[in-house]
């Protein structure tokens, strides 16, 4: 995660309006839904990684190790929707007629609207996304709590290595699984102590700032132009025309 938000604060198209960013990355996501398979899941899935490693310049580690895990997950349940089962002559599992190119379709789609969701990710922070959500008429007690909790995620995350770096260091993971599993179970115990801990000096924090009823947010970059807005919109529009007229046309 700190990966992810490190590459959104560092990628060229930090300061882009965040408005055309989100309805390019929604655009994208209806384009893979609505469009023809395999044309257009194919395209939209190009368009996402091209945009944000061509246009917006994401490190491709970051890219890799946003897209690898979802993407594992999906080709990995593709057997599964691939399968049936024959109940005619007793219990039979077996592979579908036409099963593979059928579960090709929503695992394609999936992948598409994945992508088109890591090129929002990877290039715009979140507390901007937050402010324009609460342009847009989020109830500021909710984005309040959004940004705490995604503050005390890092939070969180420093402690679990600060926490696992000392238990290596004492040899905690060293010998056989039942001192890994009591390390690893320690941990979790203290980490619990720990985020009750943070959470109550957030909350005193606030107290002793007056609080009253909404955090400030950083601005939400520059007002999204005429061309950006051009490409959220025509970019998804050409994937759905262009995936239904060409299969026509061959």
């Amino acid at each position: 995660m700190r990966a992810l938000d490190r590459a959104a604060h560092l990628s060229a198209w930090k300061d882009r309006g965040t408005g055309g960013k989100l309805a390019l990355s929604l655009g994208l996501m209806l384009a893979a839904m609505a469009g023809s398979p395999p044309l257009a899941p194919a395209a939209v899935f190009a368009a996402a990684v091209g945009l944000a490693l061509l246009s917006a310049r994401v490190p491709p580690a970051a890219l890799a190790a946003a897209l690898l895990p979802p993407m594992g997950f999906l080709l990995t349940s593709l057997p599964a929707l691939a399968l049936t089962l024959d109940w005619r002559d007793g219990l039979a599992l077996g592979w579908a007629p036409g099963g593979v190119e059928a579960a090709l379709v929503p695992v394609g789609r999936s992948l598409a609207a994945v992508a088109a969701l890591a090129l929002l990710t990877l290039t715009t922070p979140a507390s901007r996304l937050i402010g324009l959500l609460r342009g847009l008429g989020l109830p500021a007690a909710v984005a309040d709590v959004a940004l705490l909790t995604y503050r005390l995620l890092f939070l969180l995350g420093d402690t679990v290595t600060a926490g696992s770096r000392a238990q290596a260091f004492r040899l905690g993971y060293a010998g056989g699984w039942r001192r890994r599993l009591r390390s690893l179970s320690l941990l979790a115990a203290g980490l619990l102590g720990r985020a009750m801990n943070a959470a109550r000096r957030m909350d005193v924090g606030l107290a002793a700032r007056c609080y009253d009823g909404g955090l400030p947010v950083l601005a939400a970059g520059r007002r999204t132009g005429a061309g950006e807005w051009a490409l959220a919109l025509g970019l998804p529009a050409l994937i759905v025309a262009g995936g239904w007229v060409i299969p026509w046309t061959m």
